[in-house]
């Protein structure tokens, strides 16, 4: 790559590593919500590139710092995730062990765990980048697209058979429940709107009121003890490779998330300890957020938030493996990871030191105020209907002592109904 290339993609890297940072210590605010906002600032943005390169390129480098804000977002959201309750589809299997941590004083601990199993993602998944992308090019992903509905079905059933007696009729309810809540939402059916003429963030409502809103008056206003920090290496790296292969199959699948992905990599390879299991799930995430780009450029279909933003800005440029593109946006992940890692780390002793003067309850108030603010900002009065509906469909596994993870029916459920042709 050309240094000076080089060195403006670093330039654009820090930048999204700002931004990703920022939004990822907001409790609530998804990495889609991030992307779709800098996409909407395109115009000024791509202006305010154009300075420095070539105008043709300004595109690509913007794609870079949505990418690295995506990469950098998705690993420092760990942290208020941890310490207030507020985890999204890409990490509340991993927060709720996580939760426990915290209470016992080990929440840096975990917060360790967690870096150290994305940062070990990015870099297995840039090295095993190019032979994927030929593999799936060349015969795997056309055999993967032709199991779709078969695996979404395994999934499911997997999910159901998690608990066991009455427990696995809830777990069907709920994610009957959630899957109808996700299908209403995709279908328009209830019209938000953005109070800011922006295109309303439909899915903030329904994430919100599944994962969010319920951990945190589940949560209450626990008090959290002193948390200790004297694990440089808390966790083995091998428990982040064991997550790649599935975090590069949940990038091509659509509707299953990395907390998908961690129960299946959990059936193959054990769940382990808790501190391996917060790694796995880590490096599960950050290897879909690549192999979701790969798909992007094989197929141009968007699985994310996060790669419709790129796909709008990069419309029309050669994406393909050995392009400049598609290798610059390689490059961004790789650098946004190690700064990701930094990051997370410096924010989880910052939040060690912050918790301990905060008086929870009246913070979670705080929070709960904010996510209702945001829902009618993004989407609306109408998202608050939304909001309300799901909230009471993400206290029922709560209330039911059974795991949160069937709420993912949201987005398996239409996904499958969709692939079966019903709507």
């Amino acid at each position: 790559m050309d240094p000076d290339l080089l060195l403006m993609v670093l330039y654009m890297c820090l930048m999204g590593a700002a931004m990703g940072t920022l939004s990822g210590l907001v409790p609530g605010i998804h990495v889609n919500t991030l992307s779709m906002i800098l996409l909407a600032f395109g115009g000024p943005l791509l202006d305010a590139v154009s300075v420095f390169v070539p105008y043709g390129s300004a595109p690509v480098m913007l794609a870079c710092c949505i990418m690295s804000a995506a990469v950098v977002h998705s690993m420092v959201s760990f942290v208020p995730s941890a310490f207030i309750g507020i985890p999204d589809t890409e990490s509340v299997l991993s927060v709720l062990p996580a939760h426990r941590m915290v209470l016992e004083g080990e929440g840096m601990v975990a917060v360790r765990c967690a870096a150290i199993g994305s940062l070990t993602g990015a870099i297995t998944s840039l090295i095993i980048a190019v032979p994927l992308y030929l593999m799936l090019g060349n015969g795997l992903g056309d055999y993967l697209n032709s199991i779709l509905i078969a695996v979404l079905l395994i999934v499911l059933a997997l999910m159901v058979l998690e608990e066991s007696g009455m427990s696995r009729l809830y777990a069907l309810a709920i994610i009957i429940a959630s899957g109808a809540a996700g299908l209403i939402v995709m279908l328009d059916i209830v019209p938000m709107e953005s109070i800011t003429g922006m295109e309303p963030e439909t899915m903030f409502p329904l994430l919100t009121g599944l994962f969010g809103i319920p951990s945190l008056m589940w949560q209450g206003g626990a008090e959290i003890p002193p948390q200790y920090d004297d694990e440089v290496l808390p966790v083995s790296p091998s428990y982040g490779v064991k997550g790649v292969l599935t975090g590069c199959v949940t990038g091509w699948f659509p509707g299953i998330t990395s907390t998908a992905g961690a129960m299946i990599a959990g059936r193959i390879f054990g769940n382990g300890d808790t501190r391996g299991f917060i790694s796995m799930v880590s490096s599960i995430g950050t290897a879909s957020a690549m192999s979701a780009f790969i798909t992007l450029s094989l197929t141009g279909k968007e699985r994310s938030g996060t790669m419709s933003a790129i796909n709008s800005l990069v419309e029309g440029t050669d994406i393909s493996l050995g392009s400049m593109t598609f290798t610059c946006i390689l490059v961004s992940m790789g650098i946004a990871a190690v700064l990701g890692y930094i990051i997370t780390v410096w924010s989880g002793k910052r939040m060690c030191t912050f918790v301990q003067r905060l008086d929870m309850n009246a913070f979670n108030r705080a929070i709960l105020i904010l996510m209702i603010s945001l829902t009618i900002v993004f989407c609306g009065y109408w998202g608050l209907v939304v909001l309300a509906a799901c909230t009471l469909i993400g206290m029922a596994p709560l209330v039911l002592g059974i795991r949160r993870i069937h709420l993912t029916g949201c987005l398996i459920v239409p996904v499958l109904l969709f692939k079966l042709g019903l709507f």
